[in-house]
């Protein structure tokens, strides 16, 4: 959970800091290329919520591993995108993979811990 952590935060910038190189390589409007970040940033605000529901109706390990491995996959498939519109809905699918191991690592957390230790177990991440 702790690296998950570190790493989903990442995921808001680095679509921001490819954008150009993506141009250069894909080409696309300005429009396609502003949604390699639009895409991530909508999908993962707007279902961080619905995430935590889903953790709590089909289980919160389950939506953590769940989230974690989509998010592994889609990171390996954006690196083949062969067009920004692909890249775009991949960087959609992220956000929400992103939203599902968030949301179900952080209940699995207070789940697992209570008191102090739930405490330490999330300033620990």
């Amino acid at each position: 959970m702790c690296l998950t952590a570190f790493i989903l935060p990442l995921s808001f910038s680095a679509g921001a800091i490819a954008t150009p190189a993506i141009g250069r390589d894909l080409g696309g409007s300005p429009l396609a290329l502003a949604w390699i970040t639009n895409a991530f940033m909508l999908t993962f605000g707007s279902l961080l919520l619905a995430a935590g529901t889903l953790a709590d109706t089909c289980g919160r390990r389950r939506l953590f591993v769940g989230g974690v491995a989509l998010y592994v996959l889609v990171s390996l498939a954006l690196g083949a995108a062969p067009s920004v519109a692909i890249l775009d809905v991949l960087r959609g699918v992220l956000g929400f993979a992103a939203a599902a191991a968030l949301a179900g690592g952080s209940a699995s957390l207070a789940e697992l811990f209570d008191g102090s230790a739930r405490t330490r177990a999330y300033s620990g991440c």
